[in-house]
Parts: C-alpha cells; sequence; structure tokens
C-alpha cells in the first residue's frame, strides 16, 4: 500500500507540475506575441486568444493583417498550434477564404483545405528551419483595376505545395507546386485565340534558393528586425500538359534589370509539338524552328530529348543560335 501511495503522490505531483507548466508557458506566450505586435507594426490583429490546456498551445489570431511595402494580406482568422513539449513545431490553419494585394492586384484566395506546417531550430533564436504550405482545390480570383474596372480572372488549382528549407544560416531552398492548373478561359481566349496553348496544366513546378542578409529567426517578429533578399537564383522549372512535358534544371540568376542569365539542361517530353507551338504563336521564327528541328532531331532519344542551353541577359541559346528572349523579372529586393 506505500508503495501504491508513493506512485499516486508522484502521479499527482507530475500533473500538478505539468498544468504550471502550461499556465507558465501561456503567460509567456501572451507576452511575447503582445510584444511582437507592438514591436512590428507590419503585423496586426483584432484579438487573440490561447487555448489548448494541458498539452497544446493553441493561438487564434481574428482580422489578422500583414502589410509589407505596396503588398497586404488578410483573413477572418488564422490559428496556430503547438504541442506543449515542441513550442519551436508549428501548424497554422486557415480560413477557406483569404484576401492577397500585390500592388494594383488583389487576389481572394477560396481553398477547401489550407494549412501550414513550420520548424525551427530549437534554441534562444528560433531559425527557421523549414516550412510546408500544402492546398487543396484552391480558386485565384484576380481583380487589376488599372487595366479595367471590371477585369478579373478565375485560376483553379487542384492542389498547391510552397515549401522552404534552409541551406545555411541565410540560404534557403523554395519550391513552388501547382497540379492540375485551369487557368482562367476567358484570360486564355484573349491572350491565345488560336487555341494552340493548353487549357489545362498538369503540373507547373518551380524551384529556386533565396538568400538574405540575416538569418530569419524569432527577431524579425518579436524584435522587429529586417531581413533583405541579397540573392535569388532559379534551380529547376517543370511545365507539363497532356502531350508535352518540359523539364529545367541548372541555374539561372537574375540582373538588377530583371534578365536572366546562366546555364540550364532541358528535357523535353513531346519537343516537336513544343516548337510547332512555339513557332505558330510567334515566340519563335520559322528559320529558329527549322534550325531547332534539324539540330535537336539529331539529339533525340524517339520522343524524348535532352540539351544544354544557355541563357544570356535573356536570350536562351543553343550553341549560337538564339532561340527565344525570356521577358525580364519584375523583382523587389
Amino acid at each position: 500500500m506505500r508503495v501504491m501511495r508513493g506512485v499516486i503522490v508522484l502521479v499527482v505531483l507530475a500533473t500538478i507540475a505539468w498544468c504550471g507548466y502550461w499556465f507558465v508557458g501561456t503567460r509567456a506566450l501572451d507576452r511575447a506575441i503582445a510584444q511582437g505586435l507592438e514591436r512590428t507594426p507590419e503585423l496586426s490583429a483584432e484579438t487573440y486568444h490561447i487555448r489548448g490546456f494541458p498539452n497544446r498551445f493553441d493561438v487564434t489570431f481574428d482580422e489578422p493583417r500583414v502589410t509589407l511595402s505596396d503588398s497586404e494580406w488578410t483573413a477572418p482568422f488564422v490559428q496556430f498550434f503547438a504541442l506543449s513539449y515542441k513550442p519551436h513545431h508549428l501548424l497554422a490553419v486557415f480560413p477557406h477564404d483569404q484576401v492577397l494585394r500585390l500592388g494594383g492586384t488583389e487576389m481572394l484566395i477560396h481553398s477547401e483545405d489550407l494549412r501550414a506546417s513550420m520548424v525551427m531550430e530549437p534554441g534562444l533564436d528560433l531559425p527557421l528551419d523549414r516550412v510546408t504550405l500544402v492546398g487543396e482545390a484552391v480558386d485565384l480570383q484576380i481583380t487589376q483595376p488599372a487595366i479595367g474596372p471590371d477585369y478579373a480572372a478565375t485560376w483553379q488549382l487542384g492542389a498547391l505545395r510552397l515549401a522552404s528549407r534552409r541551406i545555411d544560416a541565410t540560404t534557403h531552398q523554395l519550391v513552388a507546386l501547382a497540379e492540375t492548373v485551369f487557368p482562367d478561359p476567358a484570360q486564355m481566349d484573349r491572350l491565345d485565340p488560336q487555341r494552340l496553348w493548353p487549357r489545362r496544366f498538369d503540373v507547373l513546378r518551380l524551384d529556386a534558393e533565396a538568400q538574405t542578409d540575416r538569418p530569419l529567426d524569432r527577431h524579425l517578429v518579436m524584435d522587429g528586425a529586417q531581413a533583405r533578399l541579397t540573392d535569388l537564383a532559379f534551380t529547376g522549372l517543370r511545365i507539363a500538359w497532356p502531350d508535352v512535358d518540359l523539364r529545367l534544371a541548372g541555374r539561372l540568376s537574375p540582373d538588377a534589370d530583371g534578365r536572366l542569365s546562366g546555364e540550364v539542361t532541358a528535357t523535353v517530353t513531346g519537343w516537336e509539338e513544343l516548337i510547332d507551338i512555339l513557332r505558330a504563336s510567334g515566340l519563335i521564327g520559322d528559320e529558329a524552328a527549322a534550325m531547332a528541328n534539324t539540330t535537336l532531331s539529331a539529339m533525340a532519344q524517339e520522343d524524348d530529348l535532352e540539351v544544354p542551353l544557355a541563357v544570356t541577359e535573356g536570350v536562351v541559346r543553343l550553341g549560337p543560335f538564339a532561340l527565344v528572349t525570356l521577358p525580364p523579372l519584375a523583382l523587389s529586393r
């Protein structure tokens, strides 16, 4: 009986200690959130509350708003969850509807499900290690008043994946993946009245690496510190639809004017179909198309092709031949 009584006492004491840890942690978290909102004017919320006793810290922000330069994100709410014994791993759940404004473009984001996972390295500074955002049945309703008061376009995405992984203290690998993508039909008809390009894309993927001038850690939120983008490189691209699968792997970096330079290897399934589309849409001339067909036929293995390409100030070259000029990117650093 004495042993049993001792076990019961230990369990009760452990429970009291665990509950006390949660209340202490909640008070510390409340102070940290209040301090972060006060020191970071770019972040705001109407109210917030903390729940989850005794095993989780659940934080709900009502009417959150993030404002950065000429960009703004708003939503009815956003929820963050963390196990009380693993506070450096956050899960976020977003509402079905959100609004994102980028310059003169407004985007209403509707999703059946949209959630994220963020893992930070344990420690005093909590540097960001990796982030994953997953969305299902995502609709993007885009309006641009600068083009016209009635201009609107809706893109439908069957699935959306955004991810970031830390490579070193200030460099992160980025991936954006969209599957089963239906661009706005009216917009596609205006841009492509001949219907040369597909109205459905199976895969759209972009890989990149970004470097900042300081680590992405808790000081950005809690102390109002700023991180500036110092380098950006595109390392992969995939565009796939039923007849064509285009993959690019290499490294392309934009200059101050947004013009890309670097070297990539292009792997293409259905390359002849792609060249026909590029020629018919006027992106490459008849002479370049004929040269490409002649040159690439000797390099292709049946319907698959792997070819090295050089890009100099936006001009894509196959050996000495210029194929196409890429438009400059509008980047803000």
